[in-house]
């Protein structure tokens, strides 16, 4: 067959704006299918599906379709790696389902994991570091209270929780996490508990997949809790590893004085709790 434009065929007498088609032959037939509707034949809707793709497709706005779409659990359009824009900050989307089932009442609905593109924001400063002022998770090297001891924990979370109830309003979820509450004389988380969170850091095993630098030594739930396997755009795109604009702080604590961090050129460490150079990337769930 030659000389046949695609809108040629009778059933594109609908202009559609989806103008990318596969088409087929039979014998002496032919079709055309969209291309996008070819995909989702092959790769069906659902979390187990969409959560192994990467996309990184501009999703634009959270509209009425996307909610609907996350609640009944078919993520259709949404990839991981897929972002949207509001209010002048891109999240983009980190996994899918990661928490459902997990927490100590494993009530929670269909979701999706969003972080920033790049760093969090409160509703007055974006958190990334500039090596003089930028002491987010103390202002003194100490771990003494765990996690929910810290500068971090007690300040930053709750302003950046202020300004995504701004961007998603009640669409922003709450969650249970495991939060350290104390450490012991060696510097080892050896106590926390269940809290409610609307917003989190990650930890070493979401970004890296295993454990690195934190002390473990009274066992990882303090560290670890509930969220421990790899997040997809994590396993998926090394580049949101190798997050290449400065250390992001992470939520272990390795010592009586510092917490693990994610660096810059892909490494792992451990930093001082003061020190001015690490930012702030946190997770949080809508649906």
């Amino acid at each position: 067959m030659t000389d046949v434009r695609i809108q040629d065929f009778n059933e594109n007498w609908k202009p559609d704006t989806n103008s990318d088609f596969l088409m087929t032959f039979n014998d002496n037939s032919e079709s055309k299918t969209r291309l996008r509707d070819a995909f989702y034949a092959m790769v069906p809707d659902g979390a187990p599906t969409h959560n192994n793709v990467f996309r990184g497709q501009n999703l634009g706005a959270l509209n009425a379709t996307h909610i609907a779409n996350i609640q009944s659990g078919t993520f259709h359009d949404m990839f991981v790696g897929d972002y949207f824009t509001i209010n002048g900050s891109s999240y983009v989307i980190a996994g899918i389902n990661y928490k459902k089932g997990h927490g100590d009442n494993g009530s929670l609905g269909n979701h999706l994991v969003l972080m920033p593109q790049d760093w969090s924001k409160t509703p007055t400063q974006t958190l990334g570091p500039d090596g003089k002022t930028t002491h987010y998770m103390n202002d003194t090297d100490t771990t003494a209270g765990g996690f929910a001891g810290s500068k971090l924990y007690k300040t930053y979370l709750p302003q950046i929780q202020t300004k995504l109830e701004s961007d998603f309003g009640a669409h922003l979820m709450t969650f249970r996490t495991v939060v350290s509450t104390h450490v012991d004389d060696s510097g080892a988380p050896d106590q926390g508990e269940w809290r409610d969170a609307k917003v989190a850091i990650p930890n070493e095993v979401m970004i890296f997949g295993s454990i690195l630098n934190g002390n473990n030594k009274n066992g990882s739930w303090y560290n670890v809790g509930d969220d421990n396997s790899q997040l997809p755009i994590m396993r998926m795109n090394d580049t949101e590893r190798n997050f290449n604009r400065g250390a992001i702080w992470l939520r272990d604590i390795h010592s009586a004085s510092g917490f693990a961090y994610a660096g810059a050129f892909g490494d792992a460490s451990w930093l001082g709790a003061s020190y001015a150079w690490g930012g702030v990337r946190a997770f949080f769930l809508i649906g």
